[in-house]
């Protein structure tokens, strides 16, 4: 047996076949006939021997066998064509040479295209052996055998995929049988392309192409009224104050032209930027709620997802950690936040109030919240660094604002009390109102706008949505819990908002649905704040949830299908209640809102609407006051679910009650610690119940005493009973123990048993309340 030879043949790159080795052991010598290598010859596309793979892959046809050759702009298809004197060659002398070719292919050839550098040895096609490497140590020969074998895999996938892509373009017409079948694969591909949104509206906006990317890849096919209003003036350098029913998209309207700037700017400056020390903000948004402010930035950040650059989005809400916000800032380009914790980080940093003096844009969004009392100082400061001005500086020096740098002022709100320009001006009376003219005038005088500011109004009609359903329950003052339970039992599976105007009555409604396993959740300004985005992060991935909230949920909040609200509480004002209902109905979505009310609360509901209305009852021409719809509720429903409510409301106040008093014991102890003095709870417990005896909220103090009392034993007896009720079905007529006697529909009950409500009842038609 001879041994092989040392020399090795190592794969060669594209191009003719390689010369074989005159060493190979075991192959015999190929006689003189065998040398003549097979010509080559280039044919057009339609004369190639196409072959079906099958109807199942739309017609598609391959070809083997086939080089695709790129000259300059011009692709050729080049074949083999072999000689007759080849068959004679011995079986062996074809295996070996379908072997070499095997081991040869790199992909798809490619001549040499000018302005590229082709290896010698490439262009002769002459193979690399390991004679020609023989100065190398083993080491470097198999580095350099390596790094070989990846360059050539990367430049042949390389040249496959050119040679496809510009083969495909000339010959996508080919598409009858036994001709070029890529044609077919590029209308499939543009068929594809064309199931994409249609951006004409977008285009119309005069947007640059990236932030139109952007907007496609949110899904957005058009813009809505106050979007098609408002971007173009804000693009034109315009100071906007923007006025747009809930869910219109006031975010995107003031949030694209931002990042339209920046992208403007970073192109144009982004070799000064790199060498600048500090990096300045360019938008400062400024929003009354933590959870509008993430909102605000998670809608800001999804429009720049994907852009090769991006400016940076910081979120600035209290209750997280300061110095992280800090490191935040110091490379933020878009600045959103509230005015509390803002402020907290701009008191005594110069520097960063500096960088903030330099904004382009300033924006104000739910400007009628954001300036009512509580917030209205922090606001006031913010702006006033901002202008390098005190704010209870002398209001009749202009010379300040002569040097200010220019600055775009944008205010969007779905409501503007009458009361605001007052407030923000500091003086007037509360309840004193203007013309519009003298309210935007002293807006203008707050805010500190640079030039006059162009008014937008995008729903002149009325600021509810035209797909929101208003209703009415009358109940009594304490049967609320009983009558908001019948709603959320008799419209199953909804997600649902409760708004109520205190955190005592979120604390207590929250613990007394999941009693009655109600997947609910609790949200008021009194929680921290992981809380609270536990709470609205839950509350958005179950579709059957329920968000137990204070109006601090009322603003701007966009959580997708909410699909009613019930005011357990009726709100103070009607801009709460168009915030309030607004939450659901968005876009072109429909909802319902449902107001709870006692007897004495009728007349001033019915009011409230009915000023809410009037815009667009004027706008319509009719004097007819607006009446809001009471909605029947069988009260025979409402009776047999009592039992339930009772106990769930006796667990849930028990607990609150313990909680409670806990907390005040612990609270005293720590008092008369300090005060060195000795606590005694009974003592101390005794002297203010005769101190309040007969006085105002002394039933509520006995009912919680009472609560108190209870011992863990009659706590888990009332549980179990609860238990017990929530486990049998209410039944409404049908009797179960004659069931048989022919009276009673038992298809009627099968159906019943397959519905959403069929858990709950036994018999009875007409559950829902026509929603």
């Amino acid at each position: 047996m001879l041994l092989p030879s040392k020399k090795r043949k190592l794969p060669a790159a594209s191009g003719p076949t390689p010369k074989r080795s005159k060493a190979t052991a075991g192959t015999p010598k190929p006689n003189a006939k065998s040398k003549k290598v097979a010509s080559r010859r280039t044919v057009d596309a339609a004369a190639l021997a196409w072959q079906s793979v099958g109807e199942d892959f739309g017609g598609l046809e391959v070809i083997t066998g086939v080089d695709v050759v790129k000259d300059g702009q011009k692709v050729q298809f080049v074949v083999k064509e072999r000689q007759h004197n080849e068959t004679d060659r011995t079986p062996e002398d074809q295996n070996a040479r379908e072997q070499d070719e095997e081991e040869s292919f790199e992909g798809f050839g490619e001549d040499a295209v000018e302005g590229e550098d082709v290896d010698s040895r490439q262009a002769r096609g002459t193979a690399v052996t390991v004679e020609d490497q023989g100065d190398q140590n083993p080491a470097q020969k198999q580095a350099a055998s390596k790094a070989e074998a990846k360059e050539k895999k990367k430049a042949g996938a390389q040249k496959h995929k050119q040679a496809v892509d510009v083969a495909r373009a000339p010959l996508s017409k080919a598409s009858t049988p036994g001709s070029n079948s890529f044609g077919a694969l590029a209308e499939i591909a543009q068929d594809q392309e064309d199931d994409g949104p249609d951006l004409a509206d977008w285009v119309a906006l005069d947007l640059s192409p990236r932030i139109l990317s952007g907007i496609a890849k949110l899904g957005f096919d058009k813009p809505t009224a106050i979007q098609k209003m408002a971007i173009p003036a804000i693009v034109a350098g315009e100071d906007v104050i923007g006025k747009a029913q809930t869910g219109s998209g006031k975010t995107l309207a003031f949030g694209i032209p931002i990042v339209e700037k920046w992208l403007e700017a970073n192109d144009d400056q982004h070799v000064e930027s790199s060498d600048c020390k500090t990096k300045m903000p360019m938008a400062l948004v400024l929003s009354p709620t933590r959870e509008l402010a993430k909102q605000l930035g998670d809608h800001l950040k999804a429009l720049c997802e994907g852009l090769p650059t991006a400016p940076y989005v910081c979120v600035v809400t209290g209750g997280l950690s300061i110095q992280k916000q800090q490191r935040q800032l110091a490379k933020a380009d878009i600045i959103v936040g509230t005015p509390g914790r803002l402020w907290e980080v701009m008191d005594g940093d110069l520097h960063f109030q500096e960088s903030l003096t330099r904004l382009k844009f300033l924006v104000v969004d739910e400007a009628d919240r954001l300036f009512k009392a509580g917030q209205f100082k922090e606001a006031e400061d913010i702006i006033g660094a901002l202008d390098r001005k005190d704010p209870e500086a002398d209001e009749n020096d202009d010379d300040a604002d002569t040097q200010l740098p220019p600055r775009q002022t944008l205010v969007f709100s779905a409501t503007f009390d009458k009361d605001l320009q007052t407030k923000l001006a500091g003086r007037g009376k509360p309840g004193s109102s203007g013309s519009a003219e003298e309210r935007l005038a002293y807006l203008m005088k707050s805010i500190k706008f640079r030039r006059e500011p162009k008014f937008i109004d995008a729903n002149p009609v009325t600021q509810l949505a035209d797909k929101l359903r208003e209703g009415l329950i009358e109940c009594g003052a304490m049967e609320k819990d009983l009558y908001l339970y019948t709603i959320l039992v008799l419209n199953p599976n909804r997600r649902t908002l409760v708004f109520t105007n205190s955190i005592s009555a979120v604390r207590r409604l929250a613990p007394f649905l999941q009693n009655l396993n109600l997947a609910s959740l609790p949200l008021h300004s009194q929680m921290a704040q992981k809380a609270r985005l536990r709470s609205l992060e839950r509350f958005t991935a179950a579709r059957n949830s329920i968000l137990v909230a204070t109006d601090v949920a009322a603003r701007g909040l966009d959580i997708k299908e909410v699909e009613q609200v019930i005011h357990y509480h009726v709100p103070r004002s009607a801009d709460t209640y168009i915030h309030r209902s607004g939450r659901t109905a968005r876009g072109d979505r429909s909802g319902v809102s449902i107001m709870l009310c006692s007897p004495d609360e009728v007349l001033p509901t019915r009011r409230l609407a009915a000023k809410v209305h009037a815009e667009r009852s004027s706008a319509s021409g009719s004097r007819r006051q607006h009446v809001i719809q009471s909605l029947p509720v069988d009260r025979k429903i409402a009776s047999r679910l009592r039992p339930r409510v009772d106990l769930a409301k006796r667990v849930a106040d028990a607990v609150l009650a313990k909680e409670k008093a806990n907390g005040d014991d612990a609270w005293l102890r720590a008092a008369a610690e300090d005060l060195g003095v000795e606590y005694d709870a009974d003592e101390f417990e005794s002297s203010t119940a005769g101190g309040a005896r007969g006085g105002r909220g002394g039933g509520r103090r006995r009912k919680e005493k009472e609560a108190r009392a209870l011992t863990k034993a009659e706590m888990g007896a009332l549980k179990a009973q609860l238990r017990e009720e929530l486990s049998h079905r209410v039944n409404l007529g049908v009797s179960e123990r004659y069931i048989t006697g022919g009276r009673v529909d038992v298809a009627a009950l099968l159906r019943e048993r397959e519905s959403a409500t069929g858990g709950i009842f036994l018999g009875g038609d007409n559950l829902g309340l026509g929603l």
